[in-house]
């Protein structure tokens, strides 16, 4: 306890707090209150105070209380704590958007989100929820914790960027990769034959491939068909192997079987069935009938569920197991899965150290932006402007 000191003394009292380790606050209102005032780590000064301690402080108390002081360094704490939050909240989707184009890299799956998606994500359906944590409302012991050590506690430092990538983020992306090969197996793609897909393009399994053997409907040559039973694999076949029926071991048919298949059926829209290949005319299909699966809903069914699946933009009486259409609904409900697990995201990040029933969901700006989330991806998906551009379905 120190009285009756001099502005000098006031001085070297701040210089010794500070090289003790301490955040140092000093309070003043005259003109030679200013150097102390200007030293220390916060200056607080009267707001009937001179003019020169007023440009040398930090904080002014207007109501010359000095009870405020607790009121200001309350505010601080909650905007320390809503950045973190916010930091947090935005961060932890940084993960989900990358792991879809590592799996792509590195295993060559088909790509499971799209660039425009992750645009949709961080420009749209991120937005509103992030910059709510600027309104939410202090916790109830932000005026009970110690200090913070302002060299180790940062606003981001090594226990955000854990919390945020490898905690959320990794449930985050996993929750998305599970709904993709969740949605591929749903249209005939087993999880086991993603893995190098994205390498294959022509859409000819071996002789000996029968999707299903116990239906065949086509021959050729006396040779059972590469693929068995269809309604639409006669009008698809005649097409590929051209009006003059040339056979599948024609060299001319092997070299142009990319082009033929992705021209004459409206950009790949091919069953995805089909997409065995070779890696060269004689060598053996890569993948093995038994890594596809039934579609799980019936192509051929006119009335009931699958009518959800059939749109205007597709060519009128083709079934829903498309290439094409597939990677699209899968890439759609990897993004309504990352819509999900930012709800939840937001509700975790609402609160640092309390439980969400302290805290309470009584952030009206935060409650907005779940709305606003919702319906924007709602609108992405199931507006055919929207979904037609960005490929959602």
């Amino acid at each position: 306890m120190f009285a009756r000191t001099t502005p000098s003394q006031k001085l070297i009292i701040v210089n010794a707090c500070q090289k003790a380790g301490h955040v140092v606050a000093v309070t003043g209102d005259g003109v030679n209150d200013s150097p102390a005032i200007k030293k220390a780590d916060i200056g607080i000064a009267m707001g009937s105070g001179s003019d020169v301690a007023k440009n040398a402080a930090d904080m002014l108390l207007l109501d010359d209380n000095f009870s405020s002081i607790v009121n200001g360094v309350e505010e601080g704490r909650l905007i320390f704590d809503n950045l973190k939050k916010s930091i947090a909240y935005t961060l932890s989707s940084n993960i989900p958007e990358i792991t879809p184009f590592i799996f792509f890299i590195v295993f060559q799956v088909p790509l499971p989100l799209s660039t425009v998606l992750i645009l949709c994500i961080d420009l749209g359906t991120d937005m509103v929820p992030a910059i709510s944590f600027a309104y939410e409302n202090p916790e109830l012991d932000i005026m009970d914790r110690v200090p913070r050590n302002s060299k180790l506690d940062h606003l981001v430092n090594t226990k955000l960027i854990s919390f945020a990538y490898f905690q959320i983020g990794v449930i985050q992306a996993s929750a998305g990769m599970y709904t993709y090969f969740l949605i591929l197996n749903d249209f005939g793609i087993r999880p086991t034959c993603v893995w190098q897909l994205a390498l294959q393009r022509g859409p000819l399994p071996k002789e000996t491939d029968v999707y299903q053997p116990d239906k065949p409907d086509l021959m050729i040559d006396g040779k059972l068909a590469r693929y068995g039973h269809s309604n639409y694999s006669n009008a698809v076949l005649d097409k590929l192997i051209g009006a003059d029926k040339k056979g599948f071991d024609s060299d001319e048919f092997y070299d142009n079987t990319t082009s033929l298949a992705w021209d004459y059926t409206n950009n790949g829209r091919l069953d995805i069935r089909l997409f065995y290949s070779y890696k060269n005319k004689d060598a053996d299909s890569i993948r093995e009938p038994d890594q596809w699966t039934k579609c799980r809903w019936d192509p051929t069914e006119k009335t009931g569920f699958p009518e959800f699946y059939k749109w205007s933009h597709l060519t009128d009486g083709w079934p829903i197991c498309y290439s094409t259409e597939a990677l699209k609904y899968a890439q759609s409900g990897y993004l309504v899965s990352i819509v999900c697990v930012q709800w939840a995201d937001l509700m975790i990040c609402k609160t640092r150290n309390l439980s969400l029933s302290q805290q309470l969901i009584i952030n009206t700006m935060g409650n907005f932006g779940l709305f606003f989330e919702t319906a924007l991806v709602a609108l992405l998906l199931y507006v055919p402007p929207l979904n037609v551009a960005l490929g959602t379905r």
